[in-house]
């Protein structure tokens, strides 16, 4: 692996007694993608069905809207609860709450916040991709 990718992307995995913390620093961006979704997924593997995994991003400077959706796509998978931790209400909880993704990928302000949620067994929303946009008109230009 190229290693001036991997120091652009760090991630630390603990285990706590209600989840799995996954320490995120960095940039998750296209250069960064592939090895995003391998830590997502063994990160995954690591909490087993059933369980929680927190994402915490506190110490990312940078994250794509392709890398939000990836989390949102294993959350709606259904086998681990995701959450994130972001204190700071940014372009990636705006991203969230304006794809509605919300129900897959509840952000919280603190660590302990997430770690102490729960979340009734409601039925998951759609598998549906959550958004979809109408191609824009065309127009045609005359001079």
């Amino acid at each position: 692996m190229n290693t001036q990718i991997s120091a652009q992307l760090r991630t630390e995995l603990t285990l706590h007694h209600a989840a799995t913390v996954l320490h995120v620093y960095g940039e998750v961006d296209a250069c960064t993608l592939p090895q995003w979704r391998t830590i997502l997924d063994e990160a995954m593997a690591a909490e087993g069905d059933n369980g929680h995994l927190v994402i915490d991003i506190r110490e990312v400077t940078f994250m794509s809207c392709r890398a939000i959706m990836d989390m949102a796509t294993r959350a709606q998978q259904g086998r681990v609860r995701l959450s994130v931790v972001n204190p700071v209400a940014g372009v990636t909880n705006r991203i969230i709450v304006a794809a509605g993704l919300t129900a897959w990928l509840p952000v919280f302000t603190t660590r302990t916040q997430a770690l102490a949620a729960t979340v009734p067994a409601l039925p998951l929303p759609s598998r549906q991709p959550p958004v979809r946009l109408s191609p824009l008109p065309r127009t045609s230009m005359t001079a």
